[in-house]
This record gives C-alpha cells, sequence and structure tokens, in this order.
C-alpha cells in the first residue's frame, strides 16, 4: 500500500499544474442613457486602439497591451452626498463605474470613472483633481444668501468653450454623438478625441457642510455687542430638473523615446508601475453637466452649468506610486436657500474650510461619500462592485454588515466543525464590522474559505492596518475569537480556515488530501492575505498602511513559515509557541504514549499524583535553587539538570509517596531528547515544569495524540489502518523526504535574509512550561537563524526578538495557562483591564517608530480571575537574557527583576543543557 502511494504522490508531484483564474463579476445592465454612453466610450476606445495599432505599424515598436473594456457595475441607490469643501475649490476624485443613475452627479461619476478607467491611468497616481465652479442662472439671485463670499460665474457655453467645446442640447431620446476625431497630430503619437452630449432627467437630493467663520451682533437692555467664532452649516437641497451632460476626451498614444521620464503605459487592472515601457496612453476629459437650481426647470438652455470642470488624467513620468493609491471622492457643493441657523443671531459667512478623511471609496466601491462606508448597506452593496486581481481565484460570497455585540451567526462548515467556540452564535464583535466572506479556488480540487471584517463604526474606527489570524493546531477554522479581538483595537482583521473544516485535533482531512494540506500550511494563508488587502483598499478607499500578523502553535508555525517562504505578506508577525519543525515535533509527541504506557495497568504509567510527587522533586531542585524565588515557577527550566534518582523508590508496588524503579526510568525518559538512528537531534526535551498539564493534555496520560497519529497515518502515510503506537524511525524518515511535497510543513528553514532585507520584524515568544510544544525548540530556531545567516544576538535584534515566557503553559488559553504572569495582550483573553502591555502594540512600535522591545511585561490574576485581584507581575527579557530576582525586594514587584545576558547562549552540542543541536553544532 506505501510503494503504491509513493507512487502516486510522486506522480501527483510531478504533474503540478497553474490553475485558471476567474474572470472579472459581470452584473446586470444599466440605464439606457448610461448604456449609451459605455457604447460611445467604448468607441472611443476601439479608436484608440486602432490609432495605437496605426502608430505601432509605422514605428516598428511592440503594441501595448490595452486590455478588455472594464465591466459595468449597478450601483447602489443614490446617498446622500456629505462635503465641507466649499464650492470655489479644488476636489479629487475617483469613482466607481455605474449603470443605472438616479442624478446627475451619478451621472457625472459615472462617466468620470468611464473616462478615468479607459485612461489606465488611475491605476498608477495618488489622485485626480477636479475643480468645480459654482454658478446660477441669474447671477444677481445666488442660490443661498448664505453662499461662500466667492462670487458666483454666470457660465454660458461661449463662456466654457475655452477649456472643451459644447455642443447644442440633443433630444432627450437621442443617442450620443461624436463630435470630432482627429488622426495622428505629429510623428510618434497618436490623438484621439471624441465629444459627446446627452441628457438626464432626474431628482437630485444634496447634503452638504461646511465650516464658517462668522460674526454675531447681540442687542440686550441697548447694548450692542460682537462675537464671532465658527459653526457647522449642515444643509439639503431636493430639486427636480433636467440638465445637459456634454463630455469631451482626448487619449494620446506617446512612444517612449527609452529614457527615465518618459511617459509610460499602464494596461487596464495593471498594478506594475514598470511592466510597459514602451508606448504611453494619456487622456484629458473635460465634463459639463448641470446643478439643481433652486426651484425645478423644465428646457436645458436655462440649466446652470459648472464649467468646466475638467477630469485630467495625464502621467508624464514613471508614477512614484502604486496602483491602490490614496484617492478622494467628489462631492458636489449646493448651498441650500434655508441653512440651518439659529435664528437669534445673524451671521456673515466667509469662505467655508476644506477637510478631508482617509475612508473615502476608491474606484472599486460603490459611490458614496466619505460618511457611507459606516452604512449597511455601503457594506451590503461592497460584494457587487468588488473587483479582486489576485493569483488565486477569489469570489466574494456575502457581505454582511454586524453591529457591535451583535452575534455573527455560522452556518455550513464553520459551524458543523464548532468553529463558533462554544455555539454557532458565540462570537460577538465589540465594534460594527463590515464582515465579508470569500471562496478561494487554490486548486482544481481544492478551496478556502476566508473572511474580511472592516470596523466602520465610525470614519475613524479603522487604524489603517491589517491583521491576519490563524489556524490552530489542525483547526480548520477562522479564528473567530482573535478577529473579534483585533478589530475591537482598529484593525481590519483577515482570517481563512486553511482550506478545510475541522477542529483544532481532528485530522481526518488529511487522508489523501495533499492539495488541502499545502491549503493549511501556506497557500490558503497567502491567499487570504493578498485577496484581503484588496477587499481593504476598496472598501475604504486606501491601502493599509501596514500588515500584520497574529498566530499561536500552529498557528505561530504559520507565522514563521510566511517569514521564510512568503516574506513580502507581512510588515511584523508575531509567532507564539510555535509549532515548528512540524514532522519531528510530532514525531515527538507520538512518542510519548510510547513512553508512558496507555493506563495504570501498564507498569510504566504515572497517575496524576505519582505526577504530583515528581514535580516536588524538581521544584525542590530548579525553583529558588536556580531562581532565587520559591514561587512554583521555573523561571529557567532549561537549565535545569533535574536528578529522578531523588525520588524515593517503593518496597513494592507505588503509591502517592513513591514511585517504582521503572516508574522512575519513565520519569527520566519522557524529558530526553528525540534523536534518529544517525544520532542527529530531530526535536528537543519536553521542559521540566510542565508535566502537570501534559498530564491534562493527554500527553503523559496515555493518549494516543490525534494530530501525530493523523499526520503520520494521513499525510505521510495515507493509511486509514496506521498504528501510531508503532511510530518509528522509519516514519521520521518518511516524513522528511516528503516534507518539500507538504509544502515545507517543517517550517523550520533558519534563512530570514529575504525577510530581512526586506525590513521586516518577527517576535517568537513561548511559554517555558509549554506541555505540547518544547519551549527549547523556539531557542533552537533562534540559534538555527543566527547560525545560517552568521549573526549574532544584536544582529538578530535588529528584526527578530524572541522571548521567553517563565511558568506559561501552550498559549496561554484553554484555562491551562500555567502558573507565570501569561497575559500580555497576546489574545483576546490576555488583555483585560489591568494588564499593562500589550504584544500587538509593541510590535506596531517595533515596526512603525523602530522601538523595538527588550521586554514583555505579563500580568498575573489570582487564579487568572481579575475581579479576584493581581498576584503578580513579571517582564519576560528577550534570549538570549536570562529574567532575574534581584535578591532582594518583593518577587512580585517587576521593579525587582532584571535581564542577565547568557554569554554561552550558542552552546548547544553534547553536553550543552539545553542540548539544541547535533553533536557536530548544525541542526536537523
Amino acid at each position: 500500500m506505501r510503494s503504491q502511494f509513493f507512487l502516486f504522490a510522486a506522480a501527483a508531484y510531478a504533474a503540478r499544474l497553474p490553475f485558471g483564474h476567474r474572470e472579472g463579476f459581470n452584473p446586470g445592465p444599466g440605464s439606457d442613457e448610461l448604456r449609451a454612453l459605455e457604447e460611445e466610450i467604448a468607441q472611443l476606445e476601439e479608436q484608440v486602439r486602432h490609432d495605437a495599432g496605426e502608430f505601432q505599424h509605422h514605428h516598428h515598436q511592440p503594441a501595448p497591451y490595452w486590455g478588455a473594456s472594464p465591466t459595468s457595475y449597478s450601483s447602489a441607490d443614490a446617498s446622500l452626498l456629505t462635503s465641507s469643501i466649499p464650492a470655489s475649490l479644488p476636489v479629487s476624485a475617483t469613482l466607481p463605474i455605474i449603470s443605472s443613475v438616479t442624478n446627475t452627479v451619478a451621472a457625472l461619476q459615472s462617466l468620470s470613472s468611464i473616462a478615468a478607467n479607459y485612461s489606465s491611468v488611475l491605476s498608477v497616481i495618488s489622485s485626480v483633481n477636479a475643480t468645480a465652479t459654482l454658478a446660477s442662472t441669474d447671477s444677481s439671485s445666488p442660490l443661498s444668501s448664505y453662499a461662500p463670499t466667492s462670487t458666483p460665474v454666470d457660465t454660458t457655453a461661449s463662456s466654457a468653450s475655452s477649456s472643451s467645446a459644447l455642443v447644442s442640447p440633443v433630444a432627450p431620446s437621442s443617442t450620443p454623438v461624436p463630435y470630432s476625431i482627429s488622426s495622428p497630430a505629429t510623428s510618434g503619437s497618436s490623438v484621439t478625441t471624441s465629444t459627446y452630449t446627452t441628457q438626464v432627467v432626474s431628482t437630485l437630493t444634496s447634503t452638504y457642510t461646511t465650516v464658517c467663520p462668522y460674526e454675531e451682533t447681540h442687542t440686550v437692555g441697548g447694548t450692542t455687542s460682537t462675537s464671532t467664532g465658527t459653526t457647522n452649516v449642515t444643509s439639503t437641497l431636493t430639486s427636480t430638473y433636467q440638465s445637459t451632460l456634454t463630455v469631451t476626451a482626448t487619449a494620446t498614444a506617446t512612444l517612449s523615446a527609452g529614457y527615465s521620464s518618459a511617459p509610460q503605459s499602464y494596461a487596464p487592472g495593471n498594478s506594475s508601475a514598470s511592466g510597459y515601457s514602451t508606448v504611453s496612453l494619456g487622456s484629458s476629459v473635460s465634463l459639463h453637466t448641470a446643478v439643481a437650481s433652486p426651484s425645478p426647470i423644465t428646457s436645458a438652455s436655462s440649466t446652470t452649468l459648472v464649467g468646466p470642470s475638467i477630469v485630467s488624467v495625464v502621467s508624464p513620468t514613471i508614477p512614484s506610486k502604486s496602483a491602490n493609491g490614496t484617492t478622494t471622492v467628489l462631492s458636489t457643493v449646493i448651498v441650500s436657500a434655508t441653512p440651518k441657523v439659529s435664528t437669534n443671531s445673524t451671521s456673515a459667512f466667509l469662505t467655508g474650510t476644506a477637510t478631508s478623511t482617509k475612508m473615502a471609496p476608491t474606484v472599486s466601491a460603490v459611490a458614496n461619500s466619505t460618511a457611507n462606508v459606516t452604512s449597511s448597506t455601503y457594506c451590503s452593496n461592497i460584494c457587487n462592485v468588488l473587483k479582486l486581481s489576485t493569483e488565486y481565484a477569489t469570489t466574494a460570497v456575502l457581505c454582511q454588515a454586524i453591529p457591535a455585540n451583535q452575534a455573527v451567526t455560522l452556518v455550513g462548515g464553520p459551524a458543523t466543525a464548532g468553529c463558533g467556540s462554544t455555539s454557532p452564535t458565540s462570537i460577538t464583535p465589540e465594534v460594527d464590522v463590515c464582515r465579508i466572506t470569500l471562496s478561494i479556488t487554490t486548486s482544481g480540487e481544492s478551496e478556502a474559505y476566508m473572511e474580511v471584517w472592516l470596523p466602520n463604526n465610525s470614519t475613524e474606527a479603522w487604524n489603517g492596518r491589517t491583521l491576519s489570524t490563524d489556524n490552530g493546531g489542525a483547526n480548520g477554522c477562522v479564528h473567530y475569537v482573535d478577529m473579534q479581538y483585533v478589530t475591537s483595537l482598529g484593525f481590519a482583521a483577515i482570517g481563512d480556515n486553511g482550506g478545510h473544516n475541522s477542529s483544532a485535533f481532528d485530522g481526518g482531512w488529511m487522508y489523501f488530501n495533499n492539495e488541502g494540506i499545502l491549503d493549511w500550511v501556506y497557500r490558503a494563508r497567502h491567499a487570504a492575505t493578498e485577496a484581503g488587502k484588496q477587499v481593504i483598499n476598496q472598501f475604504y478607499g486606501e491601502k493599509p498602511s501596514y500588515s500584520y500578523y497574529l498566530g499561536c502553535s500552529t498557528g505561530g508555525q504559520q507565522g514563521l513559515h510566511s517569514a521564510q517562504y512568503f516574506p513580502d505578506d507581512f510588515d511584523g508577525i508575531i509567532a507564539g509557541s510555535a509549532a515548528a519543525d512540524f514532522n519531528h515535533l510530532q514525531a515527538w509527541s507520538g512518542r510519548f504514549v510510547e513512553l508512558t504506557g496507555l493506563n495504570s495497568t501498564d507498569p510504566r504509567f504515572l497517575t496524576l499524583a505519582q505526577w504530583t510527587l515528581v514535580q516536588s522533586y524538581i521544584f525542590n531542585q530548579c525553583d529558588a535553587a536556580l531562581d532565587g524565588v520559591n514561587d512554583g515557577i521555573l523561571e529557567d527550566p532549561t537549565i535545569c539538570k533535574f536528578d529522578a534518582t531523588a525520588i524515593p523508590v517503593c518496597g513494592g508496588a507505588s503509591n502517592s509517596t513513591c514511585l517504582t524503579s521503572t516508574q522512575i526510568n519513565t520519569v527520566e525518559q519522557v524529558f530526553t531528547v528525540l534523536f534518529n538512528t544517525a544520532g542527529d537531534l530531530l526535536y528537543p526535551q519536553l521542559l521540566y515544569g510542565s508535566q502537570i498539564d501534559a498530564f491534562h493534555l493527554g500527553q503523559l496520560s496515555g493518549s494516543i495524540q490525534g494530530i501525530a497519529k493523523s499526520w503520520y497515518g494521513g499525510a505521510v502515510w495515507n493509511d486509514s489502518f496506521y498504528d501510531a503506537t508503532q511510530m518509528n524511525q522509519t516514519d521520521y524518515a518518511q516524513a522528511d523526504l516528503l516534507d518539500a511535497l507538504h509544502g515545507h510543513v517543517s517550517g523550520f528553514n533558519g534563512d530570514l535574509s529575504a525577510f530581512h532585507n526586506a525590513g521586516k520584524k518577527l517576535l517568537m515568544y513561548h511559554g517555558m512550561a509549554d506541555p505540547l510544544v518544547s519551549g527549547a525548540n523556539s531557542q533552537r530556531y533562534y540559534l538555527k537563524v543566527a547560525q545560517t545567516m552568521g549573526l549574532s544576538n544584536t544582529g538578530l535584534d535588529e528584526f527578530m526578538r524572541y522571548f521567553r515566557i517563565s511558568g506559561m503553559a501552550h498559549c496561554g488559553v484553554g484555562g491551562i495557562s500555567g502558573a507565570g504572569a501569561w497575559m500580555f495582550g497576546q489574545s483576546g483573553a490576555a488583555v483585560v483591564p489591568g494588564v499593562q502591555d500589550n504584544v500587538i502594540w509593541n510590535m506596531v512600535d517595533w515596526v512603525e517608530s523602530n522601538k523595538a522591545p527588550d521586554t514583555i511585561l505579563g500580568t498575573k490574576f489570582w487564579y487568572d480571575t481579575p475581579s479576584l485581584g493581581l498576584e503578580f507581575e513579571r517582564p519576560h527579557c528577550r534570549f538570549p537574557y536570562r529574567t532575574t530576582y534581584s535578591g532582594s525586594g518583593a518577587w512580585t514587584d517587576p521593579a525587582n527583576w532584571g535581564c542577565v545576558f547568557i554569554s554561552d547562549w550558542q552552546t548547544c552540542a553534547v553536553g550543552a543543557t539545553p542540548r539544541l543541536c547535533n553533536a557536530d553544532g548544525s541542526f536537523t
């Protein structure tokens, strides 16, 4: 059976093929008027293509890729536009393509988007400038007596013609008419110009807010006083009117002379600023539209124009910003005749104050003002306009607004797998979030599920950063608890299910499913990170400033794997209790039952009471004797040299006060390292002080470890009859042989040079009383990176820091957090009031301000219950420093602890404590 598997696996590995991507979303048609406009612009683009081809033919250069026409999208219901930009000031615009027009503002936005998209320059510039001048039908009767003091301009067709030629209004039923088309004007360039008009009849409701200084005069008892200040004026205006839209578009294709300052071309949807260097495409589009008058109008000839409103999209040199540059929304300012001002004061308004915010929708978002990012409608409609360009085809499934403290209902696989903690409705975000679920096609036979949670309870809810979450154990769940936690801190959270649905210790999905294994090891996380960043960019209208990762256990290993193989995914990685060197970890974990026996009928087996006896002798030799404090915590168990012969030997049957010689041998064996047949170290020892939790979690209580069985029985052998109690060196060697096939699941590559050179940061922590993943292994990895990269500890300090958390069990979760000061913000459970430090903000400070942490302050409450009060705090030093008690003062006071350098930190071979490397100093 195993030989057949090898042939199958080899064939599968050799036949790996790339898979196609999902084509762009294609929604239903829009209104007739805008469809006609789209057809006209399609003709314009076709003319540009034709001219570019002619241009290319004559100049013997490879033609650029122009790409397919952008897909049109149906808009959401028109929303109120909010602006604090005065009518006379310039604003910036980057807006969506929409097919159904409910007002001229939407039409203007649509045309602006169409022009910008076909020019393909918005993908590489940070903003598009537009200037709008408020005008009225009659300059002697401005729209509002409270208008900004700049004088309205009565713009007629003749006065606007200097910027763009206007044509006479057309009948409402007419289709857009090309105005003029010119052939290439000069040698080496092609110019295409098209002007067309159409009419829109609509009802417009607009809202604006402006901050204006005022002057008030008060008369009280015959005394007149004057005061000045500022006030927010919010006004609304609803009008039904007919308007004429006139668009003049000029597209220019220019041959690059090969100089660095020459124009560059960018294909639609292309995010690279350097991929097309031979021909450039620039477009200049003039837009003329109507502004609602104070009362409805009936003829196009009496329509007030905004003129000229010019969108210029020309890139004369290679852009310095990426395709996802920050942009803002065009908001048309209309002054109401009835502004909301108190009746008991008189005010003289001056020019309004322009304000801006980072939370503007982008080209791919629906046409909303900044404030509408917070609306449930905006959230639910975002699925209709998401346009993802990812390595793996990704499809939006659900966009759902979740108010703060409202339960998220899980369905399907996540609910079946128990991903919702205690119930499918137990996850309740602490802030309003827009929850977006997506499906990722990772191969022809596998897919992953992911979610993005976007804080949107206010325009400042998002802190501008992303934080990706992990999968613990063999888990196939989005880490909802951490999604809930980090969104409360303002991060946009990204999570995935690792390509399968399962609980943490259910590895049944590993059988005959190497594609699923690849998803779990790296592919789902990498794909979700890529897609998640694009979703965030399109939702907020801004690229994330920084991206972070938070994971523990398998999640810690996933973080290390990302640093090793995908160094650009995250700016900062927090990897806790990393299950790295995964193949050997499962071999080490599966070995315990072979050392202890299954239950008390085996003479090697120890009961919980007997392990408690063992612990008393370990503490006697290695607690206060080594760290100076009798607190039931081994501050540095890696230097403990426990002598099990101190335990009394029973004359007959064992009991809670003595052990048999066979049981004492068991104690000695469970604390040994794991070697291969050549004597190389595969995995370090279980650390002293973790034995009680190891019993509770099955390591020392005769349980067959589920993940170890599934890994070797499924991933390694695909043998459902695999007997985990017979695991041996053949199994270990076979797992190593298949590590590459499994996507380098080991996650133990010591070369982090690409990560380091990219300026990224890695923060590792590990509990020194961890029963599931030896804390010594993270120290081993630190040494391996130092050796592989030839760096000292100070060299590693620049980008990699490792913190040893004394007394903490596995990740500080699940009721087995340990006796140490384990709370430091690594999870929602570890960030309760009274906890002073937070590892997430430590990482942010390190990445963004170059303030690297030297210690992490841990907190311990009595019985891990904050309401019972603080028991103690303790600083945890970065390796290779040892947290050391000063020798005086209360040990509960963190001020009485310091960091002492470990001079022999690189000693790791035969005779070293701990033993972390091979006899020759190398690492397996």
